[in-house]
């Protein structure tokens, strides 16, 4: 059993806590507030810089070095998607 899954939009943990959510292309935290977005193939903070990008299979961090693969994220995080798991575990798990 992973650790945390997608329950709709609302991103929560393995207690049903709400970490976060998707909000469109917007990830917010369990406050509401924006802290980041994605971004076509980039996933971007709150404040626009890099953090990430995701091809499809691989994640790089924002220097393009390879930090991990969708199967990583779905040994963490249950759920459906790509881009937008990849994102919530950027910047709640990694």
């Amino acid at each position: 059993m992973a650790d945390f899954k997608m329950d709709g939009n609302y991103f929560r943990d393995r207690n049903g806590n709400r970490l976060g959510e998707i909000d469109g292309n917007y990830i917010r935290d369990a406050s509401g507030n924006r802290i980041g977005e994605i971004d076509g193939q980039y996933i971007r903070d709150a404040s626009g810089n890099k953090i990430g990008e995701f091809d499809g299979t691989t994640i790089r961090d924002s220097n393009g070095n390879n930090i991990g693969s969708i199967d990583d994220v779905r040994r963490v995080i249950d759920g459906h998607g790509g881009y937008s798991l990849v994102a919530l575990w950027l910047f709640f798990i990694r």
